[in-house]
């Protein structure tokens, strides 16, 4: 697969290198002329010759970054910056000049040419290179210093390339895979598929497979998408433990998967399908469906658990429910003569609302009871809340 298909997150990376490198140029470029006149001036000629070098390789990779392919042209310019410090370090001893200030730009440049456990092994002995050349011109308490600064530089862009090769795979990883079935997902598929319309391509023969399980709504309608989920996950991998290495899967989409051949004929992708329809047919995928179904699908009724637990309930909604509230803040309410309760608060016509229920019916009460209750505020506890168990 990776020399089928570069991921988008790889093409990402290229062009955000290229764009370093190319700023960096410029900024080398117009910097170098800035230095080469000031030296010169000043009477530094070795300095000036020096930057006047350094102007004409930024001047060089400017025209490698235009014209060549992104990726090399951003290769070449990192690799043409890591040797022209190692020069310059070389410059120093011969002119009596300590360059261990451009030392501190060789971490940086290395971390977006190679790996970080190779990055670390060349700053390494590319800082005790840089020592070696300027003990010779500084006290020893400077080179303790440089070696100091220049190890904790060290350590700090290995930390970062590290964590940022780990978080990129893992990145990728997610990216490219789908999250159930861990087969790739239609996003790679669709750029496998770019890249194979693409002129560029090498690949000249490629055979595709599309499969999908039959009856499949079948199975999520009778027995749960749970148990579904359970079935593509099996077949995923029973796909994928009878594909060779070479062969990616693709989940297309739902239950239809997809599989690329490069370099196989139309005869030996009818093999490869042959050999994959016997896989599933013999495959036992009912292992552990019914489990599943018990527990996480719903029954259409309820039952008595095993051990004569009685069941829960589900949580009624908050508008079903009668919550109990404190005591001494009840509405008050009175008893007319009919026995129907009404509130004090709602027999003025402001305070009418047409769409409310009218309030409930009192058990009947002796007229005695009604009239002398007439008039009077009364106040009722509200009932409790209905427990569900």
């Amino acid at each position: 697969m990776p020399t089928l298909r570069r991921d988008s997150f790889t093409l990402l990376r290229e062009l955000m290198r290229w764009r370093v490198a190319l700023v960096l140029s410029v900024l080398i470029f117009l910097l170098m002329i800035v230095l080469g006149t000031v030296n010169t001036h000043l009477g530094f000629p070795d300095t000036a010759r020096l930057a006047w070098i350094v102007l004409g390789i930024a001047g060089a990779c400017i025209a490698v970054l235009l014209t060549l392919p992104r990726h090399l042209g951003g290769t070449i310019f990192f690799v043409s910056i890591a040797l022209l410090l190692v020069g310059v370090m070389a410059f120093g001893p011969f002119h009596d000049r300590p360059m261990q200030h451009w030392a501190y730009i060789f971490p940086p440049v290395i971390v977006f040419l190679v790996r970080s456990k190779l990055a670390l092994a060349i700053m390494i002995a590319f800082g005790a290179y840089a020592s070696a050349t300027i003990a010779p011109l500084l006290p020893a308490i400077d080179v303790i210093r440089f070696a100091s600064g220049y190890g904790m530089l060290v350590c700090f862009m290995f930390t970062y390339a590290l964590l940022q090769e780990r978080a990129a795979v893992m990145l990728r990883y997610h990216s490219d895979h789908d999250a159930l079935s861990n087969c790739l997902n239609r996003r790679t598929f669709n750029e496998a598929i770019e890249q194979l319309g693409d002129g560029r391509s090498t690949t000249r023969l490629c055979t595709f497979l599309l499969l999908d399980i039959d009856n499949f709504k079948a199975i999520n309608d009778q027995h749960g998408h749970l148990a579904g989920d359970r079935i593509i996950t099996q077949v995923a991998a029973e796909l994928g433990r009878a594909l060779e290495p070479d062969m990616p899967l693709f989940r297309y989409g739902g239950e239809e998967f997809a599989v690329l051949m490069s370099g196989r004929g139309l005869a030996e992708g009818q093999a490869v399908a042959e050999r994959l329809r016997q896989a599933i047919a013999t495959a036992d995928l009912g292992r552990g469906h019914h489990r599943q179904h018990r527990r996480g699908a719903v029954a259409p009724r309820r039952r008595q658990p095993h051990g004569g637990a009685r069941p829960r309930r589900p949580l009624p909604l908050r508008s079903q429910t009668r919550w109990p509230q404190p005591r001494g803040h009840g509405r008050p309410y009175g008893l007319n003569p009919n026995g129907y309760r009404h509130d004090r608060a709602r027999q003025s016509p402001a305070n009418h609302h047409p769409r409310r229920r009218r309030p409930g019916r009192l058990p009947a009460r002796d007229p005695a009871g009604a009239a002398r209750l007439e008039g009077r505020s009364v106040r009722k506890a509200p009932r409790p809340a209905q427990a569900w168990l």
